[in-house]
């Protein structure tokens, strides 16, 4: 009897906690969400969203998702910013309704001129896979100006109010979504670089990891200043669109015919191409351009341009050596055709003179000096001219030449010269006077012995 009683009350337990469960903590839950549902002015899946309508008396935007891509289609048809998009939807389901002015039963028959209803600011609408959701008419602000005025089309059409800066992030223009890059490239893809214009053309060619440059020379480029020349076209954005359908007198006003700066840009393994042209200035400072693929003109940023119209020699690499200190094992100085030392690593990475014989080095000043040959640059260029140097470097690892550096002095400058390149290098004097060893600057003294001393 105690056993069937005890069995009875443990089922009576378990419906109480069940109870608990799903009325309380799971039922409340679902409570608590669908009250925040509630408050939503649309609930909808961000990534179901096909369609998206802005509509005011002057006239509507509209984007559509085509091909998993968004396009502008109203008032005009370009590509639109994905980002742009997907941060509206968000600022639209995050939206919530905080007070009901008038309810369902009395929002058809109510006066909403007051509210600004009659003619509203912008209306909202969303399509989904599904089909398009109630529409959402924003009419003027409250007087306290912290609120603005709301209605919702459809089965529950009460007006409300949402706070005011939640509108501010919905009130956008074609401007604000439509693709404002200047030109859609990523600068990891592009491996080659070409212009057209100014003084002539340039061609860059990109080889691993450098840069180097095809026209109007034959040299190194600067990695660090065409990754900032790419990476600044990458991020740059229109300032404003000027002409959505040039014809051919537009193109010519703009500076944007045979006149123009032309860039060209080749992506990936296919070569895909990317064409921007730049034209002429305009009374602000800003530049007319084009990206060739796109039938606008648009206004972009003088700091772009002058990235774009950068001399050649800015994008020059200006070290003249790709110095591996870790590489090299022996390196040579001579004065013309004078040995002054030669000097090699050992195992330890200790350097050692070798000719003049049985002289110990200064190995860490050895050292610096490899580091200050990695660090050269160039001030100016011009052709090599070749000749008897003054000074010259020889590097080695195992016994190969690695490097043939030689010193010139013309007309008060110095230059640099190496083997297979026909470019100079100006090279600071001072810099040049940390390079310029003598014997005595790279070995070690030995201390002189005191002959007074008295041995013990």
């Amino acid at each position: 009897m105690k056993l069937k009683t005890n069995i009875i009350i443990g089922a009576i337990f378990a419906l109480l906690l069940a109870f608990v469960y799903f009325h309380e903590i799971k039922g409340g839950q679902e409570r608590r969400q669908a009250a925040e549902r509630s408050k939503q002015l649309l609930d909808f899946n961000e990534s179901e969203v096909e369609r998206l309508a802005l509509i005011r008396p002057e006239g509507s935007i509209e984007v559509k998702r085509i091909e998993g891509q968004w396009r502008v289609v109203l008032p005009v048809e370009d590509g639109a910013d994905g980002e742009a998009i997907a941060r509206y939807l968000r600022n639209i389901a995050e939206s919530e309704r905080e007070k009901v002015i008038v309810d369902s039963a009395d929002a058809l028959s109510a006066e909403t001129a007051e509210y600004g209803l009659d003619r509203p600011r912008l209306g909202i609408l969303v399509e989904t896979e599904e089909g398009a959701l109630d529409t959402l008419f924003f009419g003027t602000d409250a007087p306290t100006d912290r609120y603005t005025y709301v209605k919702q089309s459809g089965s529950n059409p009460e007006i409300f109010v949402v706070r005011a800066w939640r509108y501010d992030n919905l009130d956008k223009s074609v401007f604000d979504l439509r693709d404002r890059r200047v030109l859609a490239l990523s600068k990891a893809e592009v491996t080659e670089a070409s212009r057209a214009g100014i003084s002539g053309p340039v061609s860059l060619r990109k080889e691993g990891a450098d840069w180097l440059l095809q026209e109007p020379i034959v040299a190194r480029a600067s990695a660090e200043v065409v990754d900032g020349l790419l990476g600044k076209i990458e991020t740059s954005e229109i300032s404003e669109f000027v002409d959505e359908a040039p014809d051919g007198e537009a193109l010519v006003a703009y500076g944007l015919d045979s006149r123009a700066v032309e860039w060209s840009f080749r992506l990936g393994q296919d070569r895909v191409e990317k064409r921007l042209s730049i034209g002429l200035e305009d009374d602000e400072g800003r530049y007319y351009a084009r990206d060739e693929s796109r039938p606008q003109v648009f206004l972009v940023d003088s700091t772009l341009v002058h990235r774009l119209m950068q001399e050649v020699t800015a994008l020059r690499s200006k070290k003249p050596l790709q110095v591996e200190p870790d590489r090299i094992d022996r390196m040579e100085y001579r004065r013309g055709p004078v040995l002054i030392f030669a000097a090699e690593k050992d195992t330890l990475g200790v350097w050692n003179l070798q000719d003049p014989p049985g002289q110990k080095a200064k190995s860490w000043k050895l050292s610096a000096l490899l580091t200050d040959l990695q660090s050269l640059e160039a001030t100016g260029f011009s052709a090599a001219q070749g000749g008897e140097p003054p000074l010259s470097v020889r590097l080695m690892e195992d016994g190969q030449s690695l490097h043939y550096v030689q010193f010139f002095l013309r007309d008060g400058e110095i230059y640099l010269e190496q083997d297979g390149d026909s470019h100079a290098y100006k090279i600071d004097a001072d810099v040049f006077a940390d390079i310029d060893m003598e014997l005595d600057e790279v070995r070690q003294i030995p201390e002189p012995v005191d002959s007074t001393r008295v041995d013990e």
